[in-house]
């Protein structure tokens, strides 16, 4: 149900209150299982959650999303309702957002994109981004902005800059330049229409799914702000300089109303925020350098 590197995830995540949701966990399950005609065969970690695989009924494939906090769940549902219409983010089949429970549907292959044999093209993940457009409606204004989604990110950038081996490579001045960076980014500009961001769009979110088979997003962190943000991993992921403006370039090309200046600017001012999540994991690589110099710029 919840092994021991899952609950300790979560309780570095959400700390000690977590431990009452842990203890607890078997008997959501087993509620939601009921509730939904359930049969679970695999479980998952996440950051913020526990997922459960099965079926319902007996036939179709599902998704069980467990979170402690349902705040986290609510935001999730939300943007998903908001992308019911798009054939680019996971489908929301049911929900009881007071116990933070989602039921998904199961998405086949189902393959990640960091474990796909080949990065997408320009004109796929133009795709993907297009179809999660959604203008800043009523039925997402009850969603935070983009900026308090920016102080989140920052907020645990600040507290991992001592890492033994983040603080050696990476200065706090660069850390507080790409954050003002970000945040003069993420207010509200008449220029820039405000719409729904996926607001954590790195490849491990990003499945290859269908028939035929498209990119779909899926664990949104939802806010509404500037969608200019969600194309920053993609242009980034080659990790390679030369490759940093065409990419840009050929977004703004795809894209309609895309702003390479500012997507060239989102990239600068989250690359520190890549570079620090990699040295608190693990060990720096080659990428690092690459990082710490765009963001120095």
């Amino acid at each position: 149900m919840l092994n021991e590197p899952a609950r300790e995830r979560l309780l570095a995540r959400f700390g000690d209150g977590a431990r009452a949701w842990c203890a607890g966990l078997p008997e959501l399950v087993a509620r939601c299982c009921a509730r939904w005609r359930l049969d679970l065969d695999e479980a998952r970690s996440g950051s913020t959650s526990r997922v459960f695989f099965g079926r319902q009924g007996g036939r179709r494939e599902v998704v069980l999303k467990l979170t402690p906090d349902p705040e986290i769940a609510r935001q999730e549902a939300c943007a998903l309702r908001a992308w019911a219409g798009s054939p680019h983010a996971v489908g929301l089949l049911d929900a009881d957002l007071d116990v933070g429970a989602l039921l998904l549907a199961r998405l086949r292959p189902g393959t990640k994109l960091n474990d796909a044999a080949r990065g997408p093209s320009a004109e796929e993940m133009a795709g993907l981004l297009t179809g999660l457009r959604v203008s800043a409606a009523a039925s997402i204004q009850e969603l935070p902005p983009l900026s308090e989604r920016i102080g989140f990110i920052f907020g645990l950038i600040g507290r991992r800059r001592t890492s033994p081996r983040v603080a050696p490579l990476v200065s706090p001045e660069l850390i507080d330049r790409s954050d003002q960076l970000a945040r003069s980014l993420a207010r509200p500009d008449r220029a820039v229409p405000a719409g729904l961001v996926h607001g954590d769009l790195h490849f491990a979110n990003i499945l290859v799914a269908g028939s035929p088979c498209r990119l779909v997003a899926i664990d949104p962190r939802p806010s509404v702000g500037d969608p200019t943000f969600d194309a920053v991993d993609w242009v980034l992921a080659p990790r390679a300089r030369d490759q940093l403006e065409p990419r840009v370039a050929e977004l703004g090309r795809l894209i309609p109303g895309l702003d390479p200046d500012r997507l060239w600017a989102w990239c600068q001012a989250s690359a520190v925020i890549i570079a620090v999540q990699h040295l608190y994991r693990r060990p720096a690589d080659q990428t690092i350098p690459f990082l710490l110099d765009l963001a120095a710029q």
